[in-house]
């Protein structure tokens, strides 16, 4: 099939849209959108992110993946945390555009005060999703992001795949084994209206939206 660009691909995806809108203009892809507004939030966190156009793995602690792991981690969501410079020189990346920028984001990391948190996951090839916020706490983690048309000039594959990796601090510097339950959202809004109903419902839980960083 040849390469489209995003206006090609708009008529070839009006029912993926409508699915992915629903009647709420929200769907998410791999849990509801963060249920508990308690604990710890930031809005607009720093973040960065890596696109592969090659569906396999583009961010892994120690040894490079094998052509067996790039076709089991490719299909699914995964997750690491870097919590102190040592952790980060383990971190490996393929070889795409912006790599060395996100090793420049680990290292200019303050690991006395922050945790750098790593998911990647396959994306239909015509989109991006833009982080909007990320919540967490001793055992869980969820992120929030707005998805995207990608920029008209782009080509694009209606039915293609690519892997985006995001790195994300987390304002905190914790320990993340704990950690056992994550959850992303991916809502059609931009971050601004997403980012809007998390104040919204943690000022209706406790009255100030304390806890929001």
């Amino acid at each position: 099939m040849p390469s489209t660009t995003r206006r090609r691909a708009l008529q070839g995806a009006v029912a993926l849209v409508a699915g992915f809108a629903g009647c709420s203009g929200e769907s998410s892809s791999s849990s509801s959108h963060p249920s508990d507004p308690s604990g710890n939030v930031a809005l607009n966190p720093e973040s960065y992110s890596l696109r592969n156009p090659a569906l396999a793995p583009t961010v892994w602690t120690g040894d490079r993946p094998t052509p067996e792991d790039d076709a089991e981690r490719s299909h699914r969501r995964t997750h690491l945390f870097v919590t102190s410079p040592d952790e980060a020189a383990t971190v490996g990346f393929a070889d795409v555009d912006g790599a060395d920028a996100a090793r420049d984001f680990l290292d200019a990391t303050d690991y006395d005060a922050a945790t750098v948190y790593v998911e990647q996951w396959p994306v239909d090839e015509c989109f991006a999703p833009d982080l909007c916020s990320i919540q967490w706490s001793e055992n869980d983690v969820e992120t929030n992001y707005s998805r995207r048309y990608r920029d008209a000039d782009v080509a694009c594959e209606a039915d293609a795949r690519d892997v985006v990796a995001t790195l994300v601090r987390i304002p905190e510097a914790f320990d993340p084994s704990g950690v056992d339950s994550y959850g992303s959202s991916h809502g059609s809004g931009t971050c601004e209206r997403e980012n809007e109903r998390i104040r919204r419902r943690r000022n209706e839980t406790d009255g100030s939206g304390e806890g929001e960083r």
